[in-house]
């Protein structure tokens, strides 16, 4: 049998219509054995709930938007799908799509009652078995999730505070037994002591696309200013984190790592950029990326490949030291490591380049670019064949410009080179 409900909530204070706030709920239900359960409490909360199919169930929870709003909406289509919306503080706005059968998603916002902080999160699955759960707090903070196929799984979580920046996250999974996790926080600090100058949070940006089956992404990202403890001193701003990820095949793993701070002057903006594709199966990436200035994209393509890349940059405020890395695979058994560090008062450019094809291939590449270095650290690998192994360490000092190329090609060759 099917059965419809339509349920129309109004609570109005008595007190005084001057300052009326009222909660607004509808829930619409079509098909068998369906469940909403809405609990709304101090006004301008407003939700909407619909259901088709059978034994779908879906509870909201709202609660002290004061002089704001909490905005939830939550459909669900098919069977067994289950969907939590909790919300408090208000600015807080979140919608929830599920078509299929034995979906579930959970949304969890805390907001603040300042103007120009929403939280804002969409959630769409369908399919079989997916599942997400986001977690928001503070404002300023973005969420996608869009997942089809089966037993996807997406787990994002985002924080900021008065002085921070933005968070903004996109996820989306196509396929089977996928899984996604984000981390991003912004966070901004006064200045302590006499007359301390205050830190600012920078903005973090990530984006995460998987289709085929097993792959898994790993995003963290930090961008935390720290106040000064007295007038002369700058506070360091956060440095802005965009990180990309895109992976197609089956079972391969990314994961990015990227956070600092650095005392800039106002209107002055660095980042940590980072690209991640992968193609094939098996293949791995590691990224950790330090203090801005950092920018690196990995390329693999193939089978079991794998990529370490490793930058950190100074965070004093005088170095303009740019670090750069590209590394591209392609074949089976691949392995990259490029590991580059800017010290203080640099003003040149590290630069790795590695491009491998073929068959177990290694190449190894650490560069570092010391105080007072006017210069760079340039390095060129590129290894066509099998078995092939180059290491390549650069050390570079006042006024020295180090340049490495090694290219081999054929079966078996082996280079070192050591620059300082």
């Amino acid at each position: 049998m099917k059965k419809m409900t339509v349920l129309t909530l109004a609570l109005v204070s008595s007190t005084s219509f001057a300052y009326a706030a009222s909660n607004e709920s509808v829930i619409g239900q079509i098909g068998a054995e369906n469940g909403a359960v809405v609990g709304q409490v101090g006004g301008n909360n407003k939700q909407g709930t619909l259901q088709a199919g059978y034994k779908n169930y879906a509870v909201t929870s709202q609660a002290a938007a004061g002089s704001r709003t909490n905005e939830s909406a939550v459909g669900q289509i098919g069977a067994r799908n289950t969907a939590q919306v909790g919300q408090t503080g208000g600015n807080n706005r979140q919608g929830t799509l599920q078509a299929g059968a034995r979906n579930y998603a959970a949304t969890s916002q805390t907001g603040v009652s300042t103007s120009g902080r929403m939280n804002n999160s969409g959630t769409a699955q369908f399919g079989y078995r997916n599942a997400s759960v986001v977690g928001q707090t503070g404002g300023k903070n973005d969420q996608n999730t869009l997942q089809i196929g089966a037993r996807n799984n997406s787990l994002t979580g985002q924080n900021t505070n008065s002085r921070s920046g933005t968070n903004g996250s996109a996820t989306l999974q196509v396929g089977s037994d996928n899984n996604a996790t984000t981390a991003q926080t912004s966070t901004g600090a006064a200045g302590t002591g006499l007359f301390g100058n205050e830190g600012k949070g920078g903005a973090n940006n990530a984006t995460t696309a998987q289709f085929g089956r097993g792959n898994t992404a790993l995003t963290g990202q930090a961008s935390a200013g720290t106040g000064s403890s007295a007038f002369i001193l700058p506070g360091s701003n956060g440095v802005d984190n965009n990180a990309a990820t895109l992976q197609a095949g089956r079972n391969n793993y990314a994961s990015t790592s990227q956070t600092g701070a650095r005392p800039v002057p106002a209107g002055t903006t660095l980042s940590n950029d980072s690209f991640v594709g992968q193609f094939g199966a098996n293949n791995a990436a590691l990224v950790g990326q330090t203090n801005g200035l950092n920018a690196q994209a990995t390329i693999q393509a193939g089978r079991g490949n794998s990529s370490i890349t490793s930058q950190a940059n100074t965070n004093a405020p005088l170095s303009a030291n740019q670090n750069a890395a590209a590394t591209f695979q392609v074949g089976a058994r691949n392995s990259a490591t490029t590991s580059q560090v800017a010290n203080p008062l640099a003003f040149g450019v590290n630069g790795s380049l590695v491009a491998q094809i073929g068959a177990n291939n290694a190449a190894v590449v650490g560069q570092t670019g010391l105080q007072g270095m006017i210069g760079a650290n340039l390095q060129q690998t590129v290894q066509v064949g099998a078995s092939n192994y180059a290491s390549t360490s650069q050390t570079g000092s006042f006024g020295v410009s180090n340049s490495s190329l090694t290219a081999q090609f054929g079966y078996k060759n082996a280079a070192v080179v050591s620059q300082k």
